[in-house]
């Protein structure tokens, strides 16, 4: 049989790096400089798994020639490791840097290979334990010095971070209300769902910083909409703005912007660059990271401190 001219020899992997998120799949093949070689994708996210076996599965599928080489370890981090994931991973306390988060990996029996899955992260956060999964790879994986994060998405993560380590977070459910209330309320029926309008975010914006009373605020898109106060298009955009605004503001409150510095804005393209937009509008320095490459990152990070690399 003919040499497969995809395959990866033995030994040019380092590491294979595991992103698992409720809707998606990803997998990264590091090589020993934390370079990646190779990365593959999938929709098979944690939501629509429901066994051991149905993760396996998922994850094997995409371990093919042209990525993995069969033996290198492999390094898990995600909703992978939530209850009801693949296998469920205790949380870390705060602080958490590289070394935490090394010393307290799940380890995960996959196919007879060295298989762990990152822990994910727990701490004090308004008279609550605050928890994320996933974020916390993410962050350290930004570049040196970088003192405030935030992972915008369905449920967006404000992250401190001193000296390499992550030292407070805050989620904010952002993106889940403005999917309920555009797609299943009062508030959001008969407006366009896909439109977008940047004059509407930028008036939602400034009202979020006008006005407090922010669930008076929220039906204000309902009273504009049946009033035609404001056209429909903008209405989908101007609650993404008031939404995304009193996020912002909530989670700058009493901080010294001199003191965080520039904001690392962690995240695809079209999100990022709205909440870059929002900061700006605030006054906010800030920079963007891609997901993906703040991830590997982290992701190597941790491994390197593990020993795993």
């Amino acid at each position: 049989m003919a040499a497969d001219p995809t395959a990866i020899s033995p030994g040019a992997v380092a590491l294979i790096g595991v992103d698992w998120g409720s809707t998606h799949l990803r997998v990264h093949a590091f090589d020993e400089l934390g370079g990646i070689i190779a990365t593959r994708s999938s929709a098979s996210g944690m939501a629509g798994l429901a066994s051991p076996d149905a993760f396996a599965a998922a994850l094997e599928e995409l371990l093919g020639a042209d990525l993995d080489d069969g033996t290198a370890p492999i390094l898990l981090a995600g909703m992978v490791g939530a209850r009801s994931g693949w296998q469920e991973a205790p949380y870390a306390a705060l602080p958490a840097d590289a070394s935490a988060l090394a010393a307290a990996l799940q380890p995960l029996a996959f196919r007879g290979r060295r298989a762990a899955i990152v822990p994910g992260v727990s701490g004090d956060s308004d008279g609550f334990a605050d928890v994320m999964r996933g974020e916390e790879t993410q962050a350290l994986g930004v570049p040196p010095g970088t003192r405030r994060v935030v992972a915008p998405g369905t449920h967006s993560k404000w992250i401190g971070l001193d000296r390499g380590a992550v030292v407070d977070f805050a989620t904010y459910p952002t993106g889940e209300f403005y999917a309920l209330l555009l797609n299943q309320s009062l508030i959001g029926r008969g407006l366009p769902a896909q439109a977008w309008s940047e004059r509407g975010f930028l008036r939602g914006l400034d009202t979020a910083r006008e006005r407090p009373d922010w669930l008076h605020q929220l039906f204000g898109v309902r009273a504009r909409h049946v009033r035609d106060a404001t056209p429909a298009e903008e209405l989908p955009a101007f609650l993404s703005g008031l939404l995304i605004g009193y996020e912002c503001l909530a989670a700058s409150a009493g901080r010294d912007p001199a003191a965080d510095g520039e904001i690392a804005v962690i995240g695809g393209a079209r999100l990022a660059a709205t909440y870059a937009l929002a900061l700006r509008r605030y006054g906010c320095a800030h920079y963007i990271i891609e997901g993906d490459t703040a991830f590997c990152h982290g992701l190597w990070r941790i491994a390197k401190a593990a020993g795993l690399v």
